[in-house]
């Protein structure tokens, strides 16, 4: 229990078992290779984790353009419905609950929001679209790139009258940090960051598979911090690898070691 507590801030009066999902559902989310896998593994666990009937995710590119969506339980005309009216609409009658808005990673905490439906009421977008869809309350959250603009929001939506509890609450926020600092990993060089045609370039290192994972991050720009937060490891022991890996890299600091491992960067995208 210590390990897997070891990576979220202990609060107190936290039921243990609150740990354990949030556990699992970072465990899962580290097996993703895209933004869009990784939603999707997202969805798949908190279904367990906070049960909801209806999700809808929104992808937006670095000038929140939507370039993509992914959703569970929505039939596809509510989702044409709102990119097709309701996408230029909202900003001007419900400003509050429109996609493209000025958020920055600073504010990060600001963009976790559970809604109250019951609570709105008197525009079309409420009347027509939540109404209409039979929503009771919402979810809403974002993840953000390394430059600290969010590049997807996501909704997590029920049509019964259960607002989501202290302990799913609880839950998912003790995982959000982490999943954060995954999602803005996957921008680092705006492909896929678990390249395996690059760790091949490091094959003559001899690099162990926990040594290839730390430097595989270390060149995605994460901190040391963040590194022994996504691995689970002390980050006392992320360091005894970092040596290790100087040692065979023939390096001696971290600067080195990103001249070493990125000098063939250009050949291997």
């Amino acid at each position: 229990m210590n390990d897997i507590t070891y990576a979220f801030p202990k609060l107190k009066g936290v039921d243990p078992s609150c740990y354990i999902d949030a556990y699992s559902l970072v465990l899962l989310c580290s097996q993703a290779h895209t933004p869009r896998s990784f939603t999707m593994k997202l969805l798949e666990k908190l279904k367990k984790i906070c049960p909801y009937d209806e999700a809808i995710v929104f992808f937006l590119n670095e000038n929140k353009k939507i370039t993509g969506q992914y959703s569970v339980g929505v039939k596809e005309e509510w989702v044409n419905i709102y990119l097709e009216y309701y996408m230029d609409e909202v900003p001007k009658t419900n400003p509050a609950f429109a996609i493209q808005q000025n958020l920055r990673e600073t504010d990060w905490e600001k963009t976790v929001n559970i809604i109250d439906w019951s609570q709105y009421s008197g525009t079309e977008f409420i009347q027509n679209y939540i109404n209409g869809r039979g929503l009771k309350y919402s979810w809403g959250f974002t993840f953000f790139d390394m430059n600290g603009n969010y590049r997807v929001t996501i909704s997590l939506d029920r049509k019964t009258e259960s607002p989501f509890t202290r302990r799913e609450q609880t839950c998912f926020r003790l995982a959000l940090p982490i999943l954060n600092n995954m999602y803005r990993n996957f921008f680092y060089s705006g492909i896929d960051t678990s390249s395996k045609k690059k760790q091949s370039q490091w094959e003559r290192y001899n690099f162990t598979a926990r040594e290839a994972e730390i430097a595989n991050l270390l060149c995605q720009g994460t901190t040391v911090k963040n590194i022994s937060s996504i691995l689970y490891i002390e980050v006392s022991t992320t360091y005894k690898h970092m040596a290790h890996i100087y040692k065979k890299a023939g390096v001696s600091s971290k600067q080195e070691l990103l001249v070493e491992l990125l000098q063939g960067r250009d050949t291997w995208e």
